[in-house]
């Protein structure tokens, strides 16, 4: 069989318009959000508005639960046990952690954050606390939780849009319409 026949049918389907792009995405239960710079940092079961907030906090970050680390392979679960599924699933991604912490200091006193970063633009996405603020014997990053700062983040939708409104804004002032500029916080999905 010749696959340039095979394929034809398939390469001659017309691609999916942007809002078609938009609905399909908003049909699956992984939630993706992106750095301003559009860099893939976040996917979650949890949509980010949903998250509880920290209210005691300048920042009002969001509180994320990270899974646990994996288990070694080669060693199977004590005694039999399985892990319990959970209405919750998010993972960073492409972030870049701080290995030295930050004191940051306020009225009600100091904490001691790891900042996350873009591992595109290092812009601060969110951070993690340390185990001492939490009256326990551990030290150091604390892996179960953490908080994403609001205003770093874009749904994929956001991103799609505001490249396609970038691209037109760019397309008038090449046709001679003028200078003009789109910014990604005004564009409501």
């Amino acid at each position: 069989m010749d696959i340039a026949t095979s394929s034809r049918p398939y390469f001659a389907m017309p691609s999916p318009t942007p809002e078609e792009k938009i609905s399909l995405q908003a049909s699956n239960t992984v939630y993706t959000y992106h750095c301003l710079c559009s860099h893939l940092l976040l996917a979650t079961t949890t949509p980010l508005p949903a998250l509880p907030q920290r209210h005691h906090s300048l920042d009002k970050a969001h509180i994320m639960p990270l899974p646990p680390p994996p288990a070694p392979s080669n060693r199977p679960n004590p005694r039999g046990a399985q892990s319990t599924p959970s209405d919750h699933y998010g993972l960073l991604l492409s972030t870049r952690i701080e290995k030295t912490a930050e004191i940051i200091t306020s009225d009600d006193g100091f904490e001691k954050r790891y900042l996350q970063r873009c591992g595109r633009c290092s812009l601060v996405v969110g951070y993690q606390l340390d185990w001492q603020q939490f009256a326990v014997d551990r030290t150091g990053r604390r892996e179960d939780y953490v908080f994403l700062l609001p205003g770093g983040f874009m749904t994929t939708s956001e991103m799609i849009l505001g490249k396609q409104a970038a691209a037109a804004a760019a397309n008038a002032a090449a046709a001679g319409g003028g200078l003009s500029s789109v910014s990604v916080t005004e564009l409501k999905a």
